[in-house]
């Protein structure tokens, strides 16, 4: 058997490899007693029903089952003399340890019996030593939800930000669109690239932007836990928190699910529709071999509906022709639309009673447009943008010994990104075209980045510049004023973007239980990137190398890895090692850890960034004198969490650490052509630096549950963090040469966090579950997001400030609500012989949070100046959004039909249809009005023509409300 190990083992090292990985399992322990005694009872055998794992009590009666995947079991307990004992919905969750005691009968009238048990959810989770919050698959089903991306939302410490408008984005301020959703999920005060996402174990982001834009079926998954405490030092290049879905496996049985859901049951609806189906069971013909496969459809005709579309189309549609683009949906933003597709597959196979060998792979294609309200009356070229995810992962887990394992494991993962106009996309050659005049005026058409603003401008065709009609405009040629509306709808996005991210790696970990009171886990990953990034800041003005940052491409837009070390493919790799104990004494349980990381960038970084291109032979241009190897780092974190009986309803926990994170490798790559033409050139633009630091985050937390009654828990926990060398635009203000000055991207932001998280769990009791959490958070630093010092070091080259302020999704309160009523078979109400409500299930989350923070400005001309620097006037981030209130719904009834379960149900969001506002013009803290026609300037520019209608046209920003209420039904059928 050990031979035929080995070129399994070769192989899978040479094919596979993983960037993270997380775990997917836990342990089940506890003490087998006589019950008339209480003596323990020795030699106790414990089996895990349908698998091979199992255990046998000790001389203390203590037995302990490692390596069980997460899921819902049921323990055979037998012992010589005692009745046989089955504890069914016995649930693992990863990392987690399940207890369960048993006093067994050794009365005569009960043997020859099994004495049937069943458990439950423990009010108090005695190991755990940080914050986790656990949903499991029947849970999450019921919920009124879709997504990962949305039940992770609800949980504590979670604050779901919007991504933010384009205005805001273009300004600077918050990163560009990275998620269909239009939504970011911060933790605990961390930016939105901290949070680590696990499919299986496997990680699903993409280290250019730390985003995942990877999907999962929602029905093939079997559990998704939220860490958003310290974690052990087995996980490595994460912040803030961790997200780790485990996806459903196949079994002895054949099993699968069809569902349909649609919210095309009203008259006005948004045309959103789902289509999943999963199937798993034994493989034909491979004897203990079990697969899984599932996928999903959908299409979503307005991704991110708003509660005023149809308010803004009937305020000024008409005027300016808008209801030839809503048609007969005016509630619909148009040129927002979503489809895709996702699947995941996985085939488990024990080789033997001690070998498990695991495949599985997962992948997503999404399709999605983005409505921008500058260019509201262009919306055929609105952005475009295409997601693709691919993820092939292998493990094999051999058992040495009851209490000694160790698993290889290996994945690899892709994730791709292209960007562009919403008619030409992915055709680059196309961009570069021109545009002929009524007056016969040939001329390259414009950069869309001004043209977005022509409701306004003119043009001067002999300058080929853009100015105001009030302006005075200098040149040979007359002025021509420009239809806009033509004009408007025939410009092309140029903002053309394409980059690809791809790992592979390897990690092996060893478990061992080496006495009663300690299990030792030690183990390595290993990974290594292929990275390439193409982005043409205007794609209409054709290729130049001061307009086109890339690396792994060449000039127009193909792959291709002979670029020389000017724009050559990047393959940074990391190491990362660990050791750590679990000890557990009289209830106490202490999580001891320590780990190690080596980060090599594997690129060259700017040997003297004060005086960049003085080394070379021309100091007008960079040469390979000027650059040099980019430095090696290397990390040590510790890490420790424990957790103790106050007594025999409480529980405290407390854990520190000390995290590491490679930057956003956006902002650590940049393409060296571009970088040479485009430093001195004189126009702004923050470059990506080769000598960024890793991100470092100390973390503390300390906390107790108590239960408060048999089915009651109360959990209260207070968290402090401190981050420094985060990253942060930096403008180096002496250069030397003829070089103007310029920006990069440093380790100069730092923040500290602190807050508390409050929750209390009721356990499903005459048939209602309860589930209440909130959080109270504090979130300071000097910047939110890596680009947020980009107006400031534009407007002000002495640089950015350092005072700390609240950062932009400082949500200082923050509730969720979860209420959850279930009959079963013959429950409820009963009419005659018939109970019309039994195997119902009705489920309502309320959501409530304050708003998020923005900074007051004096008021301006916020959405038509192409060059708009806001000027504060109150301090940073100190004004706040409205409050957010929004309560979903979910009833659904389960029919029994011969062998297959029919699931119909309707599920409502915002219920009652609130218009909740989640952006605003900082200007007027007001969603739909800059204030600006109210000024002096204003109304004197409202008096020419019909100025002040289109202005009203462009500030009515429908993305500024959150989404109406929306109504769907589905249907699913299980068997």
């Amino acid at each position: 058997m050990r031979l035929k190990l080995i070129p399994i083992t070769v192989l899978l090292l040479f094919l596979s490899g993983s960037l993270v990985f997380g775990s997917v399992v836990g342990k089940i322990t506890g003490e087998i007693t006589d019950g008339d005694s209480d003596q323990p009872v020795v030699g106790a055998t414990v089996a895990v029903q349908g698998t091979d794992l199992g255990g046998v009590a000790d001389q203390d009666g203590v037995y302990t089952i490692h390596n069980v995947p997460v899921g819902a079991y049921t323990l055979v307990i037998t012992a010589v003399g005692f009745a046989n004992v089955e504890i069914s919905n016995v649930e693992v969750s990863a990392d987690l340890a399940s207890y369960h005691d048993m006093a067994m009968s050794s009365k005569a009238a009960d043997l020859g019996t099994t004495i049937k048990v069943t458990a439950e959810r423990p009010m108090v989770i005695k190991d755990k030593t940080t914050t986790v919050n656990i949903i499991k698959r029947d849970e999450l089903l019921s919920m009124p939800t879709r997504g990962m991306e949305q039940v992770v939302g609800i949980q504590n410490s979670v604050v779901r930000a919007n991504s933010g408008s384009f205005t805001t984005r273009n300004r600077g301020q918050r990163p560009g669109a990275e998620s269909a959703t239009g939504q970011e999920l911060n933790l605990r005060g961390g930016r939105p690239s901290e949070v680590a996402y696990y499919v299986d174990g496997f990680s699903q982001q993409d280290p250019l932007t730390g985003a995942s834009t990877a999907k999962i079926n929602q029905n093939a998954i079997k559990e998704i836990s939220v860490t958003s405490g310290a974690f052990s030092a087995e996980y490595g290049h994460v912040s803030s928190g961790i997200v780790n879905v485990v996806t459903n496996s196949g079994s002895s049985d054949y099993h699968g699910n069809v569902e349909v859901v649609t919210d095309n049951v009203l008259s006005e609806n948004y045309d959103h529709n789902y289509y999943t189906a999963d199937i798993g069971g034994p493989v034909p013909g491979l004897e203990n071999a079990f697969f899984f496969l599932s996928g999903e459809r959908r299409f979503l005709r307005d991704r991110t509906p708003s509660s005023m579309t149809k308010d803004m189309h009937e305020a000024q549609g008409m005027e300016f022709g808008l209801d030839t683009l809503y048609e007969d949906d005016p509630q619909r933003l148009p040129a927002n639309s979503h489809s895709g597709w996702s699947y995941q597959g996985k085939i488990d196979y024990r080789m033997g009673p001690n070998t498990k060998l695991q495949f599985s792979g997962t992948g997503s294609q999404d399709f999605w447009r983005e409505y921008r309200q500058q260019w509201a009356l262009n919306t055929e070229h609105m952005p475009r943008f295409e997601d693709k995810n691919i993820g092939l992962n292998a493990k094999i887990v051999h058992t040495l010994n009851a209490n000694t394992f160790f698993n290889l494991s290996g994945s690899y993962f892709m994730t791709e990104r292209l960007r562009g106009d919403g008619v030409v996309f992915d055709d680059y050659e196309a961009y570069e075209r021109q545009y002929i005049w009524d007056d016969g005026w040939v001329s390259d058409v414009s950069n869309p980045e001004y043209d977005e603003y022509d409701l306004f401008w003119i043009t001067d065709e002999d300058l080929n510049v853009f100015s105001r009609p009030d302006t005075t405009i200098t040149g040979t040629d007359t002025v021509i004023t420009i239809d806009t509306t033509v004009v408007n709808r025939d410009s092309y996005y140029g903002g053309y973007l394409h980059r690809k991210s791809a790992y592979i790696g390897v990690k092996g970990d060893w478990n061992s239980q080496v006495d009663e009171r300690n299990t030792l886990k030690f183990g390595f990953d290993f990974q290594r990137h292929t990275l390439r990034y193409f982005r043409n800041l205007d794609a209409t003005k054709g290729f130049h190398e001061n307009r086109v940052n890339r690396y792994g491409f060449d000039s127009l837009g193909n792959e291709s890895d002979d670029e020389g070390i000017f724009n050559d493919t990047k393959h940074p790799i990391n190491l990362g090692t660990y050791i750590q104990d679990r000890f557990e004494w009289r209830g106490v349980i202490i999580n001891a850890g320590l780990r190690f990381d080596y980060f090599d960038y594997k690129t060259k970084r700017i040997k003297d960034s004060i005086n960049p291109m003085i080394l070379g032979d021309d100091e007008k241009k960079i040469d390979e004198e000027d650059l040099e190897d980019s430095e090696k780092f290397y990390r040590v974190s510790p890490r420790l969490g424990v957790s103790f009986p106050v007594s025999d309803v409480t529980q405290m926990y407390m854990n520190f650490g000390k995290f590491y994170q490679r930057p956003d490798l956006d902002k650590l790559y940049v393409g060296y052509d571009f970088w040479g033409e485009r430093v001195g050139a004189g126009s702004y633009f923050p470059f990506a630096n080769p000598g960024l630091k890793p991100e470092k985050t100390t973390q503390y937390e300390v906390g107790v549950t108590h239960q408060l009654a048999e089915n009651l828990a109360f959990t209260i926990g207070a968290y402090y963090k401190d981050i420094q060398d985060l990253t942060q635009i930096h403008t180096v203000d002496s250069v030397g040469g003829n070089l103007q000055t310029y920006s990069i991207f440093d380790n100069i932001d730092y923040g500290t966090i602190k807050g508390l998280d409050v929750s209390m769990t009721m356990r499903r009791t005459r048939n209602v579950r309860l589930d209440l959490k909130y959080t109270l958070s504090y979130a300071t630093g000097t910047g939110s997001y890596a680009q947020t010092g980009y107006v400031i070091n534009w407007s002000n080259p002495k640089g950015t400030p350092k005072t700390t302020n609240p950062l932009a999704y400082d949500q200082r309160h923050n509730f969720t609500g979860l209420f959850d009523m279930r009959l079963g078979r013959q429950e409820g109400p009963q009419v005659g012989d018939v109970f019309p409500l039994e195997n119902t299930n009705l489920n309502f989350i309320l959501y409530a949070g304050s708003g998020t923070p923005y900074t007051p400005l004096l008021i301006d001309d916020e959405v038509t100046e192409a060059a708009f620097k806001p000027t504060p006037r109150a301090g940073v981030n100190s004004a706040t959004k409205p409050w957010i209130f929004q309560l979903d719904v979910k009833l659904e009834r389960s029919f029994r039909i011969g062998n297959y379960d029919l699931i119909p149900y309707v599920w409502v969001k915002n219920l009652f249809d609130r218009e909740n506002v989640i952006g605003v013009y900082e200007g007027t803290g007001e969603p739909g009005t800059t204030g600006y026609l109210g000024t002096p300037a204003g109304q004197t520019a409202a008096a020419s023509g019909d100025y002040q209608e289109r202005y009203e046209l462009k500030q009515f920003n429908a993305t500024n409300w959150s989404n109406p209420r929306m109504v769907f039904v589905g249907m699913r059928a299980s068997f």
